[in-house]
């Protein structure tokens, strides 16, 4: 066995921006039997290295595997275990533009082996920057736009001449006309007698007096009313439970379908590469999945568990946010920082709004037709107005914003901020923060109830905070699996769901609303990430 690490890899925040928001390892079996390579990450906060990654490949002989993984932190590192000395690996960066980071490119033979590791020494003088290397080639063309749209329809050309007229052929023969009979004599008219003389009209009788009404007829009685049926059994006064959960699995390609009623998984979708952000319209009931790896949105019918559709968004698309009123779904694009708008009747998009600096999550208030976008480099949440599909606000939060939460009910907003380790709540009247919440280390997603009126958060530090949204207080926190990273709330049932993201976890935490404690844990694929629900 071979262990070997990346090293400690500084990503501190240079003005305001990350150098690396992902890290891809690519492993090559250079042996000529099968391996076994074990990948463990780390992030580093203060004095401690905490894993959130931790996966096992089986390679046959040959076999080529790459594997993309979250880097968003101040500092962090990856070691390697193979079970053969022939196995090569190597490991890069990449900026939220999707550019490698020289600077946090590793070879296989700047692999650091594994061995005991003596005190740090001091931090020496930093050395004389180095003069600017040649600028590199240019690289390969971009892919092709999209086309444009069709130019208006030329002027109708002139009418061409009236043909002549052909020559008329010649008329058939007329028939013989038949003899006339001879008309009969007439007869003698008879002589006309004298008319005689008209009458005097006789004068007009008088009226006789109206006679008196008779009296009404006695009304009969009443039939025997027939007897009541037996009433039948009282309705429900809540909202039919489709109560079906999707969870996207980022490195299985997936998505896992869990049965609300029965906490087990009923069916599994395969979707586009790198399943992240997951949105669902409970009216149409269509769950729609971002794919960060092929640049599209997958779309699965509720009711025959299939992808009907594949649409073409942005630059590594990575959270879903749905208006189920007006058939509106919104796509984060991290790395062309913008979001896709998509008519949910034709699956196309139909526009494209730019917001701020790599956009994460997204929520949407389908009352006042609202759309918040939280901006991970820059800080602050971009507000779009549905209608004219147009950013008419932004509104500064913490470090870091990821997930992005919204009660209607309220009109509140709850923005996760991963730097700071709180939460901004932003008033959806004034656009404005009202105040703010610590939560757990490395707050990252947020979901909401509306009818409870509870905030739900995932913290990287294995745990969920529970926010009361009348006094702006953690009420509760529920110790999950680890690197909880997903979450989504049914308000029916009242019960909460997290994807556990590292992958000796792989499952996702059912929490009860009602006594904030975990009552499932439900296995799915590798790597989950997005969580929604059809409620």
């Amino acid at each position: 066995m071979t262990s070997s690490t990346t090293g400690l890899i500084e990503n501190t925040l240079v003005a305001g921006v990350r150098p690396t928001i992902t890290l891809t390892v690519k492993i090559t079996n250079d042996d000529s039997i099968a391996a076994s390579i074990q990948i463990q990450g780390f992030y580093v906060t203060g004095t401690t290295k905490t894993p959130y990654v931790l996966e096992t490949l089986n390679m046959v002989p040959g076999e080529v595997a790459a594997r993309t993984y979250f880097a968003q932190f101040d500092e962090f590192e990856f070691q390697f275990a193979t079970s053969s000395d022939a196995v090569e690996i190597s490991a890069w960066g990449k900026n939220a533009a999707g550019v490698l980071t020289a600077a946090h490119r590793v070879l296989p033979a700047e692999l650091n082996p594994i061995g005991s590791q003596g005190i740090t020494g001091a931090t020496g003088t930093t050395g004389a920057t180095g003069s600017t290397g040649a600028t590199g080639a240019a690289g390969a063309n971009g892919a092709t736009g999209f086309s444009g749209a069709t130019g208006t329809a030329g002027a109708m050309g002139t009418t061409g001449a009236t043909g002549s007229t052909g020559v008329t052929g010649t008329a058939g023969a007329i028939g013989i006309t038949g003899a006339t009979g001879s008309t009969g004599a007439t007869g003698t008219a008879g002589a006309i007698g004298i008319t005689g003389a008209t009458g005097s009209t006789g004068a007009t009788g008088t009226a006789g007096a109206t006679g008196t009404t008779g009296a009404n007829g006695s009304t009969g009685a009443t039939g025997t009313a027939g007897a009541m049926g037996t009433t039948g059994a009282t309705g429900s006064p809540f909202p039919t439970s489709v109560n079906r959960i999707y969870v996207a699995n980022q490195n299985f390609d997936n998505v896992s379908i869990i049965d609300g009623d029965t906490n087990t998984v009923i069916a599994t979708v395969t979707v586009g590469i790198g399943p992240a952000g997951v949105g669902v319209n409970p009216t149409t009931n269509q769950i729609y999945v971002a794919n960060i790896a092929s640049n599209s949105v997958s779309v699965i019918s509720g009711l025959s568990d299939t992808v009907i559709a594949s649409i073409p968004v942005g630059l590594e698309p990575i959270n879903v946010g749905v208006n189920p009123t007006t058939n509106r779904i919104y796509v984060s694009n991290v790395s062309s920082d913008n979001v896709s708008v998509i008519d949910g009747v034709t699956n196309t998009v139909i526009a494209t709004v730019t917001v701020g600096s790599v956009p994460e999550g997204v929520g949407v208030n389908p009352i006042t037709n609202r759309i918040y976008v939280a901006n991970n480099s820059s800080d602050n949440v971009s507000v779009i107005n549905g209608l004219t599909n147009t950013v008419i606000a932004t509104v500064t939060v913490g470090n870091l914003p990821f997930g992005v939460g919204v009660n209607p009910l309220t009109n509140g907003i709850y923005v996760a901020n991963f730097g700071p380790d709180n939460v901004s709540i932003i008033d959806g009247s004034s656009n404005t923060v009202i105040a703010t919440v610590a939560v757990g280390t490395n707050p990252i997603a947020v979901g909401v109830n509306p009818t409870t009126n509870r905030i739900y958060v995932s913290n990287i530090s294995s745990n969920v905070s529970v926010i009361d949204g009348f006094s702006n207080d953690v009420i509760a926190t529920v110790t999950v699996g680890t690197n909880p990273e997903g979450i989504g709330v049914n308000s029916l049932t009242n019960e909460i769901f997290v994807s556990n993201f590292a992958s000796f976890s792989s499952n996702v935490s059912v929490i009860s609303g009602l006594s904030n404690t975990v009552i499932a844990t439900v296995a799915v694929g590798i790597n989950p990430a997005g969580v929604g629900i059809n409620p």
